[in-house]
């Protein structure tokens, strides 16, 4: 399945209390902190500002995802779709565990225990984004989580990491880039 060069923009979701905690949490339903919520209250500001606006959301199941969706959603009152194609990586019996113990095994490339492959995990984010991007006319944006990133970049054999929360991106096709074929810029207010 390739994903259809289509204009979008995605988010990840605003900071949680597994990022605050430093644990991996990966399908685990955590809230938001109350810094989240304020970054996906910032993340409004920048969509609505937009000369571009998205006409619909896409977000993962996962409650920190919904939610960021929600606030930036607040004032536009687009159509919303909820998909656990978008959900975050299942690490199994990683989840819960310490990032720092767990860190070097996962970007180390090893799977998960008892979780999904990076590959099953790849291949389900391809599913989602198509999903999203083949939904409709106009242009989605798609909150989701760090992983889903890393997943999207993945697919062109390319690398990263270190995505924020809550920052916008915004990605263009790019047909004469046949590597990546995507312009991929941060929107920052």
């Amino acid at each position: 399945m390739t994903i259809p060069a289509k204009e979008f923009y995605m988010i990840r979701h605003g900071q949680s209390i597994a990022n605050e905690g430093g644990y991996f949490s990966g399908n685990m339903d955590v809230a938001l902190t109350t810094l989240g919520q304020e970054q996906a209250d910032e993340a409004r500001i920048i969509v609505e500002g937009l000369k571009c606006k998205p006409h619909y959301i896409f977000h993962s199941h996962l409650q920190r995802a919904k939610n960021t969706a929600l606030a930036i959603n607040e004032n536009l009152n687009l159509p919303t779709f909820e998909t656990p194609l978008l959900g975050e990586h299942h690490f199994g019996e990683w989840e819960g565990q310490p990032w720092g113990d767990v860190k070097p095994a996962f970007y180390g490339g090893q799977n998960p225990p008892e979780g999904e492959t990076h590959d099953e995990f790849m291949h389900r984010i391809q599913e989602g984004i198509s999903k999203a991007l083949n939904h409709q006319e106009g242009t989605p944006l798609i909150a989701c989580h760090g992983g889903v990133f890393r997943a999207f970049y993945r697919l062109y054999n390319e690398e990263m990491n270190g995505i924020k929360n809550c920052v916008l991106y915004k990605f263009t096709p790019a047909p004469d880039k046949p590597d990546m074929p995507w312009d991929i810029k941060p929107i920052l207010a």
